[in-house]
């Protein structure tokens, strides 16, 4: 049975909710964690390990914690890794899965960076008049 997900809000910024679960005692959002989420990492191997998109670590604190631990510590455990990998693997088939689904039409629009979408005349629909 999968865990119920509720939003909260930040304990540091009180501004963001955080999607959480019984598990999150401190739940932090992205932006309270940026900032220890910057860093060199020495390591070859970590370094393509946590070479994933940002919008996962955007997405998914578990993601935020490993990196945070593996630039303060310098490394992480096998354990570590191996669910790391399978996180970020899920994650992207969950991606790739919903551009799948998605129209070719959509793909084109979601492609498309924010000055080709200023172009783009917009269509006014007429507003409908309700009778009260």
């Amino acid at each position: 049975m999968p865990a119920f997900k509720y939003k909260q809000k930040c304990s540091r910024c009180k501004k963001n909710y955080v999607i959480v679960t019984w598990k999150n005692k401190f739940p932090l959002c992205y932006d309270c964690q940026k900032g220890g989420m910057q860093g060199e990492i020495t390591d070859p191997k970590l370094k393509k390990l946590l070479d994933i998109p940002e919008e996962f670590y955007h997405e998914n604190s578990f993601l935020r914690s490993i990196k945070i631990n593996a630039l303060r510590y310098g490394s992480l455990s096998e354990k570590q890794i191996e669910y790391f990998q399978k996180s970020a693997d899920k994650m992207q088939k969950e991606k790739e899965e919903l551009q799948n689904k998605l129209s070719p039409e959509t793909k084109f629009n979601l492609a498309q960076s924010p000055s080709e979408k200023k172009g783009k005349k917009k269509i006014k629909l007429p507003k409908n008049k309700s009778t009260s």
